[in-house]
């Protein structure tokens, strides 16, 4: 007695053959289809590459039309050193007024001392 009651027209051994070979065939079918699918989305994803290129060129033309092309003179980056400062103690010491008051410090101090 075969499956579901039925006597098998062929041996066990060649129905797990030829269901073997069926699974192979769709296993194959399947294969293709997965590269296929791998290789649209790697397709996609260099023309995603274009799209944000001509998208940024968009943003660049806009902005260049709002700020009435003073963007375009700007350049892309800084390349001049910045100047260098003095110390705040050092350019109050070299005043001539801060030294009035430092000696009007020093004399309230000496009269609250004694």
């Amino acid at each position: 007695m075969g499956l579901f009651g039925r006597t098998p027209d062929k041996p066990p051994k060649d129905l797990v053959n030829e269901w073997s070979q069926k699974i192979r065939k769709e296993m194959r079918v399947i294969d293709r289809q997965i590269r296929e699918m791998l290789e649209d989305t790697f397709e996609s994803m260099e023309d995603g590459e274009e799209m944000e290129e001509a998208a940024e060129e968009e943003v660049d033309k806009i902005l260049f039309d709002l700020t009435a092309g003073a963007l375009g003179k700007a350049p892309n980056k800084v390349t001049d050193a910045l100047p260098e400062l003095q110390p705040q103690g050092a350019a109050a010491a070299s005043d001539e007024e801060s030294e009035e008051d430092i000696e009007a410090m020093q004399s309230r101090l000496a009269a609250l001392r004694s």
